[in-house]
């Protein structure tokens, strides 16, 4: 009977080390991997910081643009006689003019480039 509990605790005993030795590799195996992730979440940072576009350096931008703007401009006047003006009752003939933009267009042409933000752009 003893001899069948040394068994059974020698298999115990195999087990925890069989465990033990698989968490270590899964440890070492996430250890190893670590930098590649690190690496990975980083890319993924800067690339979605790059689609927004460079950062904005005060000093460092250039610009050459042209704008074109174009409207459908209606004016009309209308004149309204004898219309009371001010707290006195005096009366007077008034201009009421009236203007709609149709069509309101603006188109902007060129480039612009954005250097660095630096710290010594402040000083």
């Amino acid at each position: 009977m003893s001899t069948n509990r040394q068994g059974i605790r020698g298999r115990r005993g195999i087990s925890a080390i069989e465990y033990g030795v698989l968490i270590a590799v899964t440890v070492a195996a996430l250890l190893a991997m670590q930098i590649y992730m690190k690496r990975g979440i980083s890319g993924k940072l800067r690339q979605a910081a790059d689609s927004i576009g460079t950062q904005y350096g005060p000093k460092e931008a250039t610009s050459s643009m042209t704008l074109k703007t174009s409207t459908d401009t209606t004016t009309s006047s209308t004149l309204v006689k004898d219309q009371v003006i001010g707290p006195g009752s005096q009366k007077a003939d008034v201009l009421v003019t009236t203007t709609t933009l149709n069509n309101s267009k603006t188109e902007r042409t060129g480039s612009e480039s954005v250097g660095p933000l630096q710290s010594d752009l402040w000083n």
